[in-house]
């Protein structure tokens, strides 16, 4: 073996050893974080979220209807899931999950779009909202 195959196997298990400590501590190995988000528009929303590698597709939620979607991120590295929502033939961008930004209660996040932008439910805060503004 050589020096980088050496390195490179030290790296991938210190990396794994890791992630398996992050589960343990947590009591949460392995979790995936889920993602609901709820229509509170008054007309159908069409969403479409993906991550660099992956995508949710696309789906259509009528007034009132939520829609959840599951993903494992990483602890060393950034994590972002953007999603485009359209109401009536505007299409608004969002990072719906960006790991240095949201902290989900037990690893769920909880999001309401509304006419003026997406709401996050913090449930760690006695189901405090945080709303924010489209910024197309």
């Amino acid at each position: 073996m050589n020096a980088k195959s050496v390195v490179l196997l030290m790296s991938l298990t210190i990396f794994v050893t890791l992630q398996m400590m992050s589960g343990v501590v947590s009591g949460k190995l392995f979790d995936k974080t889920k993602i609901t988000v709820t229509n509170k528009l008054s007309v159908p929303l069409v969403m479409n979220c993906k991550d660099k590698f992956n995508s949710d597709g696309p789906h259509i939620l009528l007034p009132g209807e939520s829609h959840r979607f599951k993903f494992y991120k990483s602890i060393f590295l950034r994590y972002i899931w953007s999603c485009i929502f359209e109401l009536e033939g505007v299409a608004h961008h969002f990072n719906i999950y960006d790991s240095k930004r949201d902290s989900c209660y037990d690893y769920n996040c909880f999001w309401q779009i509304t006419e003026d932008g997406p709401c996050q439910i913090l449930q760690n805060f006695n189901d405090n909202i945080v709303c924010l503004t489209w910024k197309d």
